[in-house]
Formats: C-alpha cells, structure tokens, sequence
C-alpha cells in the first residue's frame, strides 16, 4: 500500500491503463426488450434516450473495442471474465445481463484510482435497473485481484461517471460531481474515510445543473492543461480536505493553469463531446459527432481517435462511460 500511495503523479488523463473492462449488451438480447415498449420507458426506467439499432449497434461497439485494443494491452469483456473456466460466474449473472444495457457503461459502478492499482472503490447506484451492478462489478474485481478499499453505506449514491482521479503538483484528488445523481452526502463520507486514510489529499465537489446525469458529461480534464467543459453544467464546487472551502470550479481549475475548450449544451447532451477515453500523452479517444470540438482539441495538440457515435450514443454515454481503467499489472492467467 505504502509504495502505491507515494506514486501521486498519475491522474486519470495522464495515465494510460493496463488493461480496460468493456461491455456489448448486444448478444445477450438486452435490447429486444425496447420492441413493445413505449419512448417514455426506454427513458425513464432503462436510461436511454432511444432504443438503438440491433443490427448496427455492435459494429459500431466493435469498432470502438477495437480502437481500444489498438493502443492498450487487454481489452477484457465482462462476459468473457465471468466465463472463465476457474470462475463460471456468468450463469449467476445472465439474466441481469438480459435485462440491464446499462452494463455496457463499465465506468459507474467500479472506480479505480491510478495511484492504488490494486483497489477499487464500489459505485452505489440509486436506479433501480441498475443497483446490482456494483455486485457484478466486485465479482470481477475479485477475479483481477482487486480489493476494495470501503462500502458505501445508505442512502448514498457514487456513480463512476461523477468520479475523476486528478493529480496536480504531488496532489491527488477526486474530482466529484453531485446533484442528479450521486449525492452530496457521500462526499463528504469519502473525506472522512480517504483523506484520513491517506489515499487521498482532497476532493473537488462540482455541483451540477439538475439536468447534467454525471461530471463527466459536462467537464473532463483531458490533458495536464486542457479541460473541456460546458461551463453552464457547473454550478458550484467546494474543495474539502481537512476543511471545507467554497470554490468556483472554472476559476479554481484556471488557477491551475488550465486551459478551457467550451462546448454547448446541444454538443455535450447529445454528441458527448465531454465525454472521451484520456490514453495519456495527450491522446483521447472520441465520438466522431462534434467536428467544431475535434478541431479546438487539434488546435490544443490533442490526439483524437474517432469512432462511430450514432448508434451508441443512443445510450446517453460515451466512450469513458463505456470503460472501466484497470491500473494494475493484468496477465491471461486471470481468464485461464
């Protein structure tokens, strides 16, 4: 633990991972389901904004996994851990996985922090259709040999895509957003328990327009010096660390130095032009949907690797919600 804690330079877009954690709901029938059912259902209780194409959804995924694979090591399906021969877990799991297409965005109910590759924090979700996956999420991380650092106790929600690791100048931080989904409450929950730990030096708590799900679909810091956000998404922010003190969170991340890329509400709601895979050395991977943000990242030095958006943005995610940073050291023996 000690030698993972005294590694602080190593935030989330600075860090390119060892392996990531993918999911196609596709094979598993998942979207048959939105045939009979009304708009107003997809929306409300299975979370996405349309049903998706069965028969284009899954090249596109495919071609997403596959820009993936083209730059990190191990690419893993939750599916294929599950059914690895010293496991067999998939049978316990595959009527959630029939019923929940949520599953395919792998970010929210697992967090990692680069600076403790051997742990994980557990998300809590507050959906309904999506409170067991923080379960499906620690049985594979028990299978990677991950521990878990706590368990978030009721009522509070964490949600993956609220969650940022952040480093500056020897500092780590969990960037969190809260409102719609995760709750404030569980800041300060995680201030008690990890500063005092020492797993971390502080949190910057963003509180978010009630219309913004997650932080990551309204700011992303993708590169020591570029953050894009909507501005508008960002109501608030407070930095706790042994204290409490009330920030502007654009200002407070211009005093670092950085530099903002500003997108509109259409291009953050319905392009996710937020929301990207960092890969370290200013690389990103990104939908191809938001051609006046891919310039502004050019202008920026950003390396961005598009891949086909329509069909799995459907899903009102991205390509971080669809990706789950493992940061440790990953070998096939795990799947044997």
């Amino acid at each position: 633990m000690t030698a993972e804690l005294n590694s602080k330079n190593l935030g989330e877009f600075s860090l390119k991972p060892k392996a990531v954690l993918v999911h196609d709901p596709t094979p598993f029938g998942v979207f048959n389901q939105f045939i009979h059912i009304q708009k107003e259902e997809i929306q409300e209780y299975y979370l996405f904004r349309e049903s998706p194409q069965p028969e284009l959804y899954p090249s596109h995924h495919q071609e997403f996994v596959n820009a993936l694979k083209a730059e990190i090591g191990y690419v893993f399906y939750l599916s294929d851990i599950l059914s690895s021969s010293t496991n067999q877990l998939l049978s316990k799991w595959q009527n959630y996985l029939s019923k929940n297409p949520n599953l395919v965005f792998t970010r929210d109910a697992f967090i990692t922090l680069p600076w403790m590759p051997d742990s994980y924090l557990p998300g809590k979700m507050g959906k309904k259709i999506r409170q067991l996956e923080p379960k499906l999420m620690s049985d594979i991380g028990e299978i990677l040999g991950l521990k878990e650092i706590l368990k978030i106790p009721d009522p509070l929600v964490l949600e993956g895509g609220d969650v940022i690791p952040f480093c500056h100048q020897n500092q780590r931080y969990l960037l969190i957003g809260y409102g719609r989904r995760t709750t404030k409450e569980t800041l300060y929950f995680l201030q008690e328990q990890l500063i005092g730990r020492g797993i971390i030096d502080g949190i910057v708590g963003i509180e978010l327009a009630q219309w913004r799900i997650n932080l990551d679909g309204g700011m992303l810091p993708v590169t020591d010096d570029v953050i894009i956000t909507h501005p508008e998404s960002l109501i608030n922010g407070i930095l706790l660390n042994r204290t409490e003190t009330q920030i502007n969170p654009i200002h407070f991340f211009k005093d670092l130095g950085f530099q903002f890329i500003e997108v509109t509400q259409e291009e953050s709601l319905y392009r996710l032009a937020c929301n990207c895979f960092c890969l370290g050395e200013r690389k990103i991977i990104a939908y191809d949907l938001s051609e006046r943000v891919y310039n502004l990242l050019r202008q920026h030095h950003v390396n961005v690797i598009r891949v086909q958006g329509k069909e799995l943005v459907k899903g009102i995610g991205g390509p971080r919600c669809m990706t789950r940073p493992i940061y440790k050291e990953i070998t096939t023996e795990f799947f044997a």
